[in-house]
């Protein structure tokens, strides 16, 4: 079986054989170039390139992604945001690197875990589905990508299409906050996040903070734990803060995102069964609100678990330390479903076969980085079921979702404000 760059290699010695009628239409023409096999087989080598976060390194699938926007004539270019972890841009069409469409993905994927009936690395196909780790979440998404950007490139190369893929998205974001840190803040028509959402438009989601929380206690004997101060239970004091506000946030939602929320991942304290907790970490996340600041939140609950621990004056609290940092934040965003773009990116959607629905995610996403550093119209629309198919075993995606999303794709980034077919197409 040919793989997507041997594939692409006979088709432009084909395509180069072939006149084009350039006063055929042009969207039909760029359509006529999006081919089932060479979506699959794009998203089977990339499935192939295992980026494993935590556990490896997305260079393999960023380098295969490359050479895929590098035949397809794009610019390419590899930025490392550590070892093995590089960021790719890439960009066709007019110079400057502003206007059309910027479409963004990631190249890690979650560890493959236990529970497939394959090797989750080895992409197969069942019917119309390809199975992978990775199919949905989202390497199937930088495929479509990639076969869109080549179709529209072909077609009508003054057509502008920027690509970012970042790394370590599935963890603490090092890719895209190495992207704001260190990119100019250029300017698009619009930003397609190509995470899997059954091709519905996500007009917005609530951004995501977490945080890490240390108490500080006293040790002391448990045959007289009046002599310590317990860190243990000065972190139900944190949890009970914590539990209040998340049913305060529950009374006020967001009319659109709906409310913040409150999770505890992870906690951790102690030395054993006999010996009054010194120290307890806890883990924590929140959705945030557009109008909240992480940092605020932080400071507002790092106040009130403070003060809860001196009101229940049990042994040892005014030794009590509660400290915290913010481990990662993820702004969110929105945009009016009731704007033109959304209703352009609907009857693109539709016209692929698509429902056009839009919707909000409870979900986060990157987009809200770079609707604030590029200051750009940013939605979430790409294949695959995220709920039902995303990180877990047997991960699945359909091929013909593939392909509607790349003709969704190409069809977006021919009618970005700003661009106007060349004389002789239409």
């Amino acid at each position: 079986m040919m793989t997507y760059r041997e594939q692409t290699a006979t088709s432009r010695e084909r395509t180069a054989n072939t006149a084009v009628n350039r006063d055929a239409n042009l969207e039909e023409r760029v359509l006529a170039r999006i081919e089932r096999e060479a979506v699959a087989r794009l998203t089977e080598d990339l499935v192939r390139a295992s980026s494993e976060n935590p556990g490896g390194t997305e260079d393999a699938a960023a380098r295969v992604f490359a050479a895929a926007l590098t035949d397809a004539g794009a610019e390419v270019r590899l930025d490392d945001v550590e070892p093995g972890r590089p960021n790719l841009h890439a960009r066709v069409g007019a110079d400057g690197g502003e206007g059309g469409v910027l479409f963004l993905g990631h190249s890690d994927v979650v560890p493959a875990g236990v529970g497939w009936s394959g090797a989750p690395f080895a992409p197969r196909r069942d019917g119309d589905d390809l199975i992978g780790r990775g199919v949905t979440d989202m390497k199937g998404g930088l495929a479509a990508i990639a076969v869109a950007l080549a179709a529209v490139h072909a077609e009508a190369p003054e057509v502008p299409i920027t690509v970012l893929c970042t790394v370590d998205e599935e963890a603490d974001a090092r890719g895209i906050r190495h992207h704001i840190r260190h990119a100019p803040a250029t300017r698009h028509a619009l930003c397609v996040v190509a995470e899997p959402t059954s091709m519905t438009t996500i007009t917005g989601c609530r951004g995501a903070a977490n945080f890490d929380i240390e108490i500080r206690g006293h040790s002391a004997h448990a045959g007289r734990p009046s002599d310590g101060a317990s860190a243990i239970l000065a972190a139900a004091d944190l949890l009970a803060v914590i539990e209040e506000d998340h049913a305060r946030l529950a009374a006020r939602p967001h009319p659109v995102l709906g409310a913040a929320t409150w999770n505890v991942g992870m906690i951790e304290g102690g030395h054993g069964t006999s010996i009054v907790p010194d120290r307890c970490t806890v883990s924590i996340d929140r959705r945030t609100l557009p109008e909240e600041d992480p940092d605020v939140v932080l400071d507002a609950l790092l106040a009130q678990t403070r003060e809860r621990v001196r009101e229940r004056g049990r042994p040892g609290a005014d030794v009590i330390e509660v400290v915290g940092a913010t481990a990662m934040t993820m702004p969110g965003f929105m945009i009016d479903p009731s704007e033109p773009v959304v209703r352009r990116i609907q009857d693109v959607v539709r016209q692929v076969g698509g429902a056009g629905d839009t919707d909000v995610w409870t979900a986060s996403c990157e987009g809200g980085f770079v609707c604030r550093h590029h200051g750009v119209d940013t939605v979430v629309l790409g294949p695959g079921d995220l709920p039902g198919q995303a990180h877990q075993p047997d991960e699945r995606v359909s091929i013909s979702e593939l392909v509607r999303a790349a003709e969704a794709f190409a069809l977006l980034a021919l009618r970005a404000p700003g661009w106007k077919p060349t004389e002789g197409a239409s």
